[in-house]
C-alpha cells in the first residue's frame, strides 16, 4: 500500500485567494459583475463564481454600462484602465500585490530613461500585463532568448537595462538571466520578483519528488505555475501525473508507486486537492 504524502504550500496563494474572495463579495453585494478575463487560472473556479454571478467577459467591449469590473489576479495594462474609466464603470482591482509592485518597477525605470526586459512567458496574461505598463517593453522567456536580444544590435549591452520576472517563472531560468546581463551588460539593474509563495511551492515539491515514485501536480492546464511545478517534479520523480481533478488520475496509477506525492498550483482551491486525495487514499485501502 502506497503512502500518499500532500505538500504543506499546495494550492491557493495570497494573491489567488484576494481575488476569488472579492468575486465572490462582489457578485453576491452587487447582484452581479463582470471579471475581465479568467480571474484565475481554473476553470472550475471560474464556473463557481459564474454562478453566484460573476460573468467572465474577454474585452472591454464587452463591459455593460455601470457594471462593476473586476481586474484579474494576473492584472493589466496600463490601456485597459484607461479604457474602463473611459466607459465609467466601477473598477475593482484583484491584481496580485506582487505584481502590482512589477507594474511599477517598469513604468519607473522606463520615466527614468531606462529599458525594461521582462523575464517570462510573452503570451502569459501577467507578462502582457506588465509589459503594457511600458512604451517598448522587452520580454525574453530565458537566458537564450535574452542571448539572441542582445546579438541583434551591439549597442543593447550598454543600454541601461532594469530586469524583472514573472512571478511564478522558476530561479533556475531567472537566475540564469541575471548570470548572463551580468556578464554581458554594462549598465543592468535586477528586481528578484518572483513570489516567495511561488518559489516556496516549488521547492517544497521538489524536496517531496525526490521521496516519491509518483507526483500528483493539480491545476488548470493553462496555470503557467502549475507546468512549472510539473516540470521541477520531472526533474527527479520518475512518474509524473498532471491532472486537473479526481477523475483524471488513472485507477492504475497507485498500482506500482510505494510513495505517492500531491502538490497543486495557486490556482487550485482545497476542495479539489481534498478530493483527489480522498479519491487515491479510497484507491491505495
Amino acid at each position: 500500500m502506497a503512502e500518499v504524502r500532500v505538500a504543506k504550500s499546495a494550492g491557493f496563494c495570497y494573491g489567488v485567494e484576494r481575488a476569488v474572495k472579492l468575486a465572490e463579495e462582489t457578485a453576491r453585494e452587487k447582484g452581479g459583475c463582470a471579471m475581465l478575463g479568467s480571474i484565475i487560472h481554473n476553470v472550475h473556479v471560474v464556473a463557481e463564481l459564474e454562478a453566484l454571478g460573476a460573468r467572465q467577459v474577454d474585452s472591454v467591449e464587452e463591459v455593460r454600462p455601470g457594471e462593476t469590473v473586476i481586474i484579474r489576479s494576473h492584472g493589466e495594462g496600463r490601456a485597459v484602465y484607461d479604457q474602463l474609466r473611459a466607459r465609467g464603470v466601477e473598477i475593482l482591482d484583484a491584481t496580485c500585490p506582487n505584481v502590482t509592485r512589477i507594474h511599477q518597477i517598469v513604468a519607473q525605470a522606463e520615466q527614468a530613461g531606462r529599458q525594461p526586459v521582462i523575464v517570462g512567458t510573452p503570451d502569459h496574461p501577467e507578462v502582457t500585463a506588465i509589459a503594457g505598463w511600458c512604451s517598448h517593453p522587452v520580454v525574453v522567456s530565458g537566458a537564450e532568448e535574452l542571448e539572441k536580444w542582445l546579438v541583434q544590435d551591439e549597442k543593447r549591452r550598454n543600454l541601461p537595462l532594469t530586469f524583472v520576472s514573472q512571478t511564478t517563472s522558476t530561479r533556475k531560468i531567472w537566475d540564469d538571466c541575471v548570470k548572463k546581463a551580468k556578464k554581458e551588460c554594462t549598465n543592468a539593474e535586477f528586481f528578484d520578483t518572483i513570489c516567495g509563495a511561488t518559489s516556496k511551492r516549488q521547492e517544497e515539491a521538489h524536496r517531496l519528488a525526490q521521496q516519491c515514485s509518483l507526483m500528483v501536480v493539480i491545476g488548470d492546464g493553462k496555470s503557467s505555475n502549475t507546468k512549472r511545478l510539473a516540470e521541477i517534479c520531472k526533474e527527479v520523480c520518475p512518474d509524473v501525473r498532471l491532472i486537473e481533478r479526481a477523475a483524471d488520475l488513472e485507477p492504475s496509477a497507485l498500482s506500482q508507486a510505494n510513495v505517492v506525492g500531491i502538490t497543486a498550483g495557486a490556482s487550485t482551491p482545497a476542495w479539489i486537492i481534498k478530493e483527489v486525495y480522498d479519491k487515491m487514499s479510497e484507491e491505495n485501502m
